[in-house]
């Protein structure tokens, strides 16, 4: 990120009265320049990039090929909770219990049961 940074400090000399600002908006519709940067961002999420001499120089590596970005936290969040979800399906289907559970209610784990367990903290 800092090298990001320092490549907007270089294109924005402070001398400049130019100024880069960041807002968050809701979605983006009706906002001109939103529609291109959602199809760029879905573009990078499926993997495509952009030609490297289009990217700024902390995007690429000395090769001139683009770097690979981190992964964000909220990706590693949801790959991880999906990882423990399928463990405990695993754990449960091997679980003494399980197969007696079976027998009494065959929709075992129902969808309830499962939303219901869901809550609770681990």
């Amino acid at each position: 990120m800092d090298k990001f940074h320092n490549d907007l400090r270089t294109l924005l000399p402070q001398e400049n009265d130019r100024k880069l600002i960041v807002h968050w908006s809701v979605g983006h519709i009706g906002i001109p320049g939103n529609e291109q940067a959602d199809e760029q961002a879905k573009k990078a999420a499926r993997g495509e990039t952009s030609a490297a001499h289009l990217l700024l120089s902390s995007l690429r590596s000395s090769s001139n090929t683009p770097l690979s970005l981190p992964i964000s936290k909220s990706a590693i969040k949801q790959s991880f909770h999906a990882l423990i979800k399928e463990e405990a399906k695993t754990m449960q289907k091997n679980s003494p219990c399980y197969t007696r559970f079976k027998e009494i209610n065959p929709s075992f784990p129902s969808n309830r049961f499962t939303k219901l367990a869901d809550e609770y903290p681990r």
